[in-house]
């Protein structure tokens, strides 16, 4: 469980996908805390700048107050050029007067600076009445100092309504309302959302461009893989012409990488022909001693008298030994071509139903004879990607391995079915099972478990090993267990043709 858990650690760590995810994340992140940092400072400027010329506004209205209480003794110019000294800059100042016991909205402009026609002061006005400002300083002049509120004026220009300060002299109310062009408060455009302003459109572009760069890296990369994936297995299936990794990849980085690929594709033909052309040559340079021998042989059968007993036994034993020579040049041959077989196998869409309805028979009467029985369990339709020549072995051995320790009146069960994208066969016993530290050994080379009384003579432990290099050539499985009522399953599992 722990070598599991590695594994699947280091796969993530690992992963191509993982880390392009992870960058996805990442670069989704960056628009959010953009968002949250630049809100934020937004907000804080407007603060700042609403909080300054609130303070601007309280100096004015307290220069202007003096003129307030002389209004009614002294010339108006007096008070207008008191508020050009004060305004400065690009503010607008603007004294509004509402006498002692008037309607909460009978404000009247006494003077502004600059000067601005009556029309548009009587506009503007108006738009104040309908926003309610007036109201909330109704009826003690002590209402609030700074309104924070954006006016767009009659020339359709944005204000930023920074202050009204009220002055409460003899009676009367008088209001001193300063205000500022937003473009002139500051080179960050007031009140315009940062995302619509040119350097954060540039950058937004820029990052977009960035991303889209990523995503198309992505698939391109993905394509190359698939490409490669769906040439592995047209070349490890024998489907088709011969293809090419070098032809089918498209980026120039990779290109050392797919000749690499198409080297070792290349090598792995030549040694599978290799070993069967020394198969042949082997064989055809032992036949031919061979040949000569039994061709030697026949003059000696007619010279040799009738009489002659030991010399006919002789040359009896010569001809015997000759034919299990040949036979066994022919089985070396026939090994080392399964040989260059399993070096890349020629799979293909197997029905191994039907090669287990045609093959289990004949088992079946073995069995019997031994007092035996098969019990089969076999699906319908069940074609994988596999080779008879590969597994008529794997059945064969899988079958004797459990039938001898099978105990007599004992059942084997063969079972074939789908399980998802594989086909699933199970060998199963009723012998006494393998001791568990015993269990990732039963498949090695020469490993031989038996005790009494299930001790073969002659058993050198390659069944279960010509089993397992058998389906890991066809790209399947195989495990074993202990059944958990006694005897030992073992399971094979291959891809299902599609």
């Amino acid at each position: 469980m722990e070598a599991n858990n590695r594994r699947v650690l280091s796969g993530l760590v690992h992963s191509f996908s993982i880390k392009l995810l992870l960058l996805a994340l990442i670069l989704l992140s960056v628009p959010l805390i953009l968002y949250w940092q630049f809100s934020h400072a937004e907000h804080e400027q407007e603060r700042l700048l609403s909080n300054a010329v609130d303070q601007t506004n309280r100096v004015t209205a307290a220069l202007l107050a003096p003129r307030f209480e002389r209004f009614s003794v002294e010339p108006a110019s007096l008070l207008q050029e008191a508020m050009a000294r004060a305004a400065g800059g690009h503010t607008h100042i603007k004294v509004l007067m509402r006498l002692a016991n008037s309607n909460p909205d009978g404000f009247i402009y006494v003077a502004s600076t600059p000067v601005f026609p009556r029309e548009y002061l009587e506009r503007e006005r108006a738009q104040l009445i309908r926003s309610g400002i007036f109201k909330r300083l109704a009826p003690a002049c002590d209402g609030t100092t700074n309104l924070g509120r954006r006016f767009v004026n009659p020339e359709g220009t944005q204000e930023i309504l920074t202050a009204m300060t009220p002055v409460h002299i003899g009676g009367n109310c008088w209001v001193v309302i300063s205000s500022e062009n937003a473009a002139n408060l500051t080179s960050w455009p007031v009140g315009l959302s940062f995302w619509g302003t040119p350097v954060m459109r540039v950058a937004g572009a820029i990052y977009l461009l960035s991303t889209v760069l990523l995503i198309w890296l992505f698939f391109h990369m993905w394509r190359n893989v698939s490409r490669f994936r769906r040439a592995a297995r047209r070349i490890r299936f024998h489907q088709g012409a011969r293809v090419s990794f070098r032809q089918l990849n498209t980026i120039p980085e990779l290109t050392r990488v797919t000749e690499d690929f198409d080297s070792l594709v290349d090598a792995l033909l030549a040694s599978q022909n290799r070993i069967r052309e020394a198969a042949e040559e082997n064989s055809h340079a032992l036949k031919t001693p061979l040949a000569v021998i039994a061709q030697s042989v026949e003059p000696l059968k007619h010279a040799v008298p009738v009489e002659a007993t030991a010399a006919r036994r002789s040359i009896q034993l010569i001809e015997r030994a000759v034919m299990r020579l040949d036979a066994m040049v022919n089985a070396y041959r026939d090994l080392e071509n399964a040989a260059a077989d399993l070096i890349f196998p020629a799979r293909n869409a197997t029905d191994l139903s039907a090669l287990l309805r045609t093959s289990l028979p004949a088992y079946e009467n073995i069995l019997a004879a031994q007092g035996k029985r098969l019990v089969m369990r076999v699906d319908d339709g069940v074609v994988a990607l596999a080779s008879d020549e590969l597994m008529e072995p794997v059945i064969e051995n899988l079958l004797e391995n459990a039938a001898s320790f099978t105990p007599e009146n004992g059942a084997v069960e063969v079972r074939l079915s789908p399980d998802g994208d594989e086909a699933r066969f199970c060998v199963m016993d009723r012998g006494p099972g393998v001791a568990p530290e015993l269990l990732p050994h039963i498949f090695d080379r020469s490993a031989s478990f038996r005790d009494p009384p299930h001790a073969v003579a002659g058993h050198q432990g390659l069944g279960l090993w010509i089993v397992k290099r058998n389906i890991e050539a066809l790209g399947g499985t195989v495990t074993a267990h202990n059944r958990s009522d006694r005897g030992l399953e073992v399971v094979v599992r291959l891809q299902l043709a599609h």
